[in-house]
């Protein structure tokens, strides 16, 4: 079988953790099974370290005989395909969609249409569509609505991640048979501690930024945010912990930087480009004050408590998941709020109990992730 991994890359980590697990779970199931990714996504080296082979295919058209280049690559010689782990669009068995958070009203029609040129295109080929668990809606745009409608009809399966994102899909109609109910899939995963961990990592606090949360919440929000940042910092730096900052996508190093200018060179930056080690990092910390949704994921999977902020519903939905909802912030420029959340992660006398909540329910997610893979498994073969 040969499929397609979408809404992957290498720039975010939690992303990176997506592609990984899609592979091993593929592998694990058949070893001959092949999981490709688009050649514009990544570098050929990075596509070929995470296991995948390069899918060779383009959106364009020639504009005179209005044909595709994709009837071109079809005819490259198997045995050169097979040498170099090319795969084009007519060898695809089916799609998996692992964009985590990509349709819906914030991010606006584009990736919408995108997505339903290809369902269709998959539906006339008799291809598989499938959406992993991630974040869906809000639907509130005409066009995005009508839009996703589509794909909806054009797909065999769609995994919501949480209660608000499944009402978002019923509430645009469609088929309800095929749209259910999983938790993020990256908890099964293993963390691997990098090889230059921090001594004292047990007594650390990562700090993960998330640029998100200045350009995708309200002016106040915004605003405060990198007051937040500041204030987590001293008041962890106050009770005795050494606070290390952990950069989960690209896009947040420069948060990063000006961060650590705001103190001295000792409150350290993390940048690890192996998702499975910064996993690993943050699986053997002492806490997490995080932004981004799969450094909170990383958390929590393997028992470590996190206070978190929201720039979406999954936010919300995933505390809820882990029975450590009163560890949400929402007042993010709130002083006495912001240690409040803290004290509940670092202080003993709630920690103990805390912990013990998210270890429980961190069980119940990993099984909750195995009997979506058995539905995916089912349709598949």
């Amino acid at each position: 079988m040969i499929t397609e991994i979408r809404g992957v890359q290498f720039e975010n980590k939690g992303a990176e953790l997506m592609l990984y697990a899609v592979v091993q779970q593929l592998k694990e199931w058949d070893e001959k099974n092949v999981v490709a990714m688009r050649a514009k996504v990544g570098s050929y080296s990075q596509r070929a370290q995470a296991g995948v082979s390069q899918l060779l295919w383009s959106d364009k058209t020639f504009p005179i005989i209005g044909s595709s280049p994709n009837l071109a690559l079809n005819l490259i010689p198997q045995k050169t395909k097979d040498r170099l782990g090319l795969v084009t669009y007519s060898q695809i068995d089916a799609v998996l969609d692992a964009s985590g958070f990509n349709y819906s009203d914030q991010w606006g029609l584009e990736k919408t249409n995108t997505m339903l040129d290809l369902a269709v295109r998959c539906k006339k080929a008799g291809k598989k569509v499938i959406f992993l668990p991630q974040a869906f809606g809000p639907f509130k745009d005409p066009a995005i609505r009508k839009s996703f409608s589509k794909v909806l009809s054009y797909s065999d399966l769609i995994f919501a991640r949480d209660d608000i994102s499944y009402k978002y899909l019923i509430d645009i109609g469609g088929d309800s048979s095929k749209i259910k109910m999983s938790p993020d899939f990256t908890n099964l995963l293993k963390g691997i501690p990098p090889e230059n961990l921090p001594q004292d990592i047990h007594k650390r606090v990562c700090v993960i930024p998330n640029i998100r949360m200045t350009d995708k919440t309200s002016d106040k929000v915004s605003g405060a945010y990198f007051h937040f940042l500041e204030s987590s910092i001293k008041i962890t730096r106050a009770k005795g912990l050494n606070p290390l900052i952990v950069v989960h996508e690209t896009c947040d190093i420069e948060l990063a930087k000006a961060l650590q200018n705001r103190f001295d060179p000792s409150l350290e930056i993390i940048i690890e480009k192996n998702p499975l080690r910064l996993k690993g990092l943050i699986g053997k910390s002492y806490a997490v004050i995080g932004s981004r949704f799969h450094g909170l994921i990383n958390a929590l999977s393997q028992g470590v408590p996190c206070v978190a902020t929201a720039w979406s519903h999954k936010y919300h939905m995933l505390m809820k998941d882990y029975d450590c909802f009163e560890c949400l912030l929402t007042d993010v420029d709130v002083d006495n709020e912001i240690e409040q959340k803290i004290n509940i992660v670092t202080d003993e006398s709630l920690r103990d109990e805390l912990v013990k909540k998210i270890q429980t329910s961190s069980l119940k997610q990993k099984d909750a992730a195995r009997s979506m893979w058995g539905e995916v498994k089912n349709l598949l073969y």
